[in-house]
């Protein structure tokens, strides 16, 4: 979507979507503390990003991508004692630098837009991890 306003309502329901699962996913059995922190972190993403296109082209992708980032990185901090997100912190860096440098590529986003995204993304997926877990 090259203009910004053609972003408005697919956006606008992909954040009911998640609202509306995050609600209904709370207390289930099968989640854990951690899987609630974090699905209501991405949430929080989808939507801030969606507030946010009404104003400035921000990069949900980016958004998304260094998400996960801040989700390897604020988990393998948590869980000093395991070593098995070194892979899956590799594989975040790398996928991150490959959609930042994809969306640029293919003139989808400025640089500012693609570093507020990844601010975004990183900033609360780490931060609610380290804070809330």
């Amino acid at each position: 979507m090259t203009n910004r306003k053609d972003r408005y309502l697919p956006f606008v329901f992909i954040s009911l979507f998640y609202i509306v699962v995050s609600f209904m996913i709370r207390g289930q059995e099968w989640m854990t503390p951690a899987m609630n922190i974090a699905f209501i972190a991405i949430t929080s993403v989808v939507v801030i990003t969606n507030g946010i296109t009404f104003k400035w082209k921000i990069s949900a992708h980016a958004a998304g991508v260094a998400g996960w980032l801040g989700f390897v990185i604020a988990f393998k901090s948590t869980f000093q004692a395991t070593n098995t997100l070194f892979w899956p912190l590799i594989a975040a860096v790398a996928l991150t630098g490959l959609v930042a440098w994809a969306r640029l590529y293919l003139h989808a986003h400025k640089p500012a837009e693609i570093v507020g995204g990844c601010l975004l993304g990183f900033i609360i997926s780490y931060g609610s991890i380290i804070l809330f877990l």
